[in-house]
């Protein structure tokens, strides 16, 4: 039964609030994670487009530069203690004339003032490191420490290492308002939810794109955040390998701009305009979109125009007005931390905003004691398919529902369902055991495996099939029988819900 008294309230498990309670799991202190979805990385951090970011595109000085640059550094040896793909391929910055060719001179000096390992290219070379780039760039900035990750797998790893840490999860619960010590609007001692109350000594804000309305129930309303959509598009694996690493336009002022990169899958992705929205629930692609993002990234790369296209998905990011991060404590507020703005490069920042909050922590709020029984080390289970063939005698000897498979595209077995059903933070939707095990992501997008992957959620879960779920709350798959099995008369016949 979970507590209604912490330490440590995080709000939001994405991939700032998985990574900070990871950090703060080490030490003596109890600690929750509420999270309004049923499942980690359900928020701004899915639909994220998974590059490891350098730091060239980072105003020197601020905190989003150092932050990126430290971050960098921490991903290979983060990624292979979480034994998660992560491939440091470098990427090239295109410039096309001559105005872009001295905004890339721009990014060049830039890069040295924050220590960002760059070089400048001409086309002959960057034909060698990407040989389907446009012919028509002129130079390239190659910024050689930057690359791309499993992102999903990547913050479900860092969740799982808090989960066996002691971190309580708490799923499907949104935060509504703050609680103040005796209604003085001077100190937050909790947060009240749809669920229930929850009270802590401190509360750290990582709500992502609804991290504005934690600051607005604290009384600022001076922070001005602005929600932008960006849209991108899944290659089939099958066109091959197309690039070594992600490829890039020069950047404009709403941010880098859409990119080509390959995938931690075998797939190819393009996308990442940058539309302001209104509607911070609004994921929806749209034919404009898909036009826009095309035309640019042909630009960049012009083999994608007749690739075959499997899948399309958007995601809302929230952008600060001031453009940097806000990580701290507001004037006048006791017991609580923001961490808001946390826009690109938000996933290469997340375990040095992890560290940095830490920090702040340990000199201005609580007095943490280091416990030695937390493991400091987690590594997520691996997925059958990723085994040598050794290997894979060992676990079929032990459990032969590996030796049986649900998804062909992705060779996603039964075995790798059912641990991710029973792992450290369960999967227990479609979406959820897409994000863990790449089920459903492939070329059918799932209409091969998916009734026998909600046939296998039913029977792990001891819950009828009607009451499984997509994703959020409401989205049933299944909404009843064509026929009772008693029976065997037909009954009202129900249509699926279409997402």
């Amino acid at each position: 039964m979970l507590k209604k008294h912490y330490d440590i309230i995080i709000i939001g498990a994405g991939v700032t609030g998985c990574m900070l309670a990871r950090q703060l799991s080490y030490y003596n202190v109890n600690i929750c994670v509420i999270e309004k979805s049923i499942y980690v990385c359900s928020g701004q951090s899915k639909a994220n487009g998974a590059i490891v970011h350098a730091g060239h595109n980072e105003e020197p000085g601020s905190l989003k530069a150092r932050l990126c640059l430290k971050g960098n550094k921490m991903f290979p040896d983060l990624c292979k203690q979480f034994g998660v793909f992560f491939k440091q391929s470098g990427y090239v910055v295109l410039a096309f004339n001559e105005e872009e060719i001295i905004g890339i001179k721009k990014l060049e000096k830039q890069s040295l003032v924050n220590g960002v390992n760059v070089e400048i290219i001409d086309a002959v070379r960057l034909a060698e490191i990407e040989p389907n780039v446009s012919k028509k760039a002129k130079i390239a900035l190659w910024v050689k420490d930057a690359g791309y990750v499993d992102v999903h797998r990547f913050i479900i790893a860092a969740a799982e290492h808090a989960a066996i840490n002691g971190v309580d999860f708490i799923f499907n619960t949104e935060v509504k308002d703050l609680i103040w010590y005796d209604n003085n609007y001077k100190e937050v001692v909790g947060v009240s939810t749809d669920k229930g109350d929850y009270y802590a000594k401190l509360i750290i804000n990582c709500a992502g794109i609804n991290a504005d309305h934690i600051i607005r129930k604290a009384g600022n309303n001076d922070f001005k955040f602005t929600a932008r959509k960006g849209e991108y598009y899944i290659i089939d694996k099958s066109e091959g390998k197309i690039l070594n690493g992600p490829v890039y336009h020069v950047p404009t002022i709403y941010g880098k701009g859409c990119m080509v990169t390959p995938s931690a899958h075998g797939n190819t992705i393009f996308g990442g305009n940058s539309v302001e929205v209104f509607d911070c629930n609004d994921i929806s692609t749209s034919n404009s979109g898909f036009d826009y993002v095309l035309k640019k990234s042909c630009k960049l790369i012009p083999c994608i125009r007749n690739k075959k296209i499997i899948a399309g998905y958007s995601g809302i990011r929230s952008t600060l007005d001031g453009k940097d991060y806000f990580i701290g404590p507001m004037d006048g507020v006791k017991g609580l931390i923001n961490i808001v703005g946390i826009d690109s490069p938000g996933l290469t920042s997340s375990p040095a905003i992890a560290s940095y909050v830490k920090d702040l922590i340990l000199e201005e709020f609580l007095n943490l004691k280091i416990n030695k029984s937390r493991k400091t080390n987690y590594n997520i289970k691996p997925l059958f398919r990723d085994l040598s063939n050794n290997e894979k005698e060992i676990w079929l000897k032990k459990d032969p529902r590996y030796g049986r498979l649900v998804c062909r595209c992705e060779n996603v077995t039964e075995g790798d369902i059912i641990s991710a059903i029973h792992s450290p933070i369960p999967a227990i939707t479609t979406d959820a055991l897409k994000f863990k095990t790449w089920v459903g992501a492939g070329r059918c997008q799932g209409s091969f495996d998916l009734p026998r992957l909600i046939s296998i959620i039913a029977e792990e879960l001891k819950i009828d099939s009607i009451n499984i779920l997509k994703g959020l709350p409401g989205s049933n798959i299944v909404l009843g029988y064509s026929r009772d099995f008693k029976t065997g008369k037909n009954d009202k016949v129900y249509k699926r819900k279409n997402f």
